[in-house]
């Protein structure tokens, strides 16, 4: 069965026979960003994921790789393969929708991202993470445009320094508005500020770097 046969990084190896993904693109995301992603090959299958992913699937990479991804997560696996499919044939670009999750990852609902990737190889990048709890529309539809540069910092893996330079801010600047973030997500750390912005969608997960969308950046 050919497809990677490590947890990372991702890229580094085939999805598919003969075809790699171009190196730091996304094996760059899955390292750095450190929250749950998968990427699928051709047919939905698992072609491998980050620590954080395997541990909320609640199984061991040796176990799934090579799997048909929508009956490892969910019992609703019909309605989720076709909505995937659809992204992965480039009907649509973008997914996001909850669904019940096996019992395995001990989850009962999980939101799923996904995003059609140009990567050689790779139909679909995607997050995915527990609900624990209804989400606050009215606060998380949008953010200022210096949040979502900060945001999108984040998502690319850079630091609080690195930000400070590239937007000509005081690092304690930059700390003031990711704390300000946390809150807003009720998000424990970056990783989880990032998984949570993406499973709202105000994080493009079709997009490299993350960009968020100017329809979701207040006026």
């Amino acid at each position: 069965m050919a497809g990677i046969r490590t947890i990372s990084p991702i890229g580094k190896r085939a999805f598919d026979a003969g075809r790699t993904a171009r190196p730091g693109i996304i094996s760059e995301f899955v390292e750095v960003a450190d929250m749950p992603l998968a990427a699928l090959s051709a047919g939905l299958r698992l072609g491998g994921g980050n620590a954080a992913f395997y541990r909320l699937l609640g199984r061991r990479p040796a176990d799934v790789l090579g799997e048909s991804f929508p009956e490892l997560v969910t019992t609703g696996a019909d309605h989720l393969r076709d909505r995937l499919n659809r992204v992965a044939e480039g009907w649509e670009q973008r997914f996001r929708g909850s669904v019940n999750g096996l019992a395995s990852g001990g989850a009962d609902r999980l939101t799923i991202v996904a995003g059609r990737m140009r990567a050689p190889g790779t139909a679909i990048l995607l997050t995915m993470l527990p609900e624990t709890g209804p989400a606050r529309a009215e606060q998380l539809s949008s953010v200022s445009d210096i949040e979502a540069k900060i945001l999108q910092g984040i998502a690319s893996g850079l630091s609080s320094l690195e930000m400070a330079d590239k937007f000509y801010l005081s690092r304690q600047g930059i700390d003031y508005h990711v704390a300000r973030l946390q809150r807003k997500f009720k998000a424990r750390n970056r990783v989880e500020l990032v998984s949570r912005a993406f499973a709202t969608g105000l994080l493009d997960s079709t997009a490299w770097p993350p960009r968020v969308p100017e329809s979701r950046r207040a006026s």
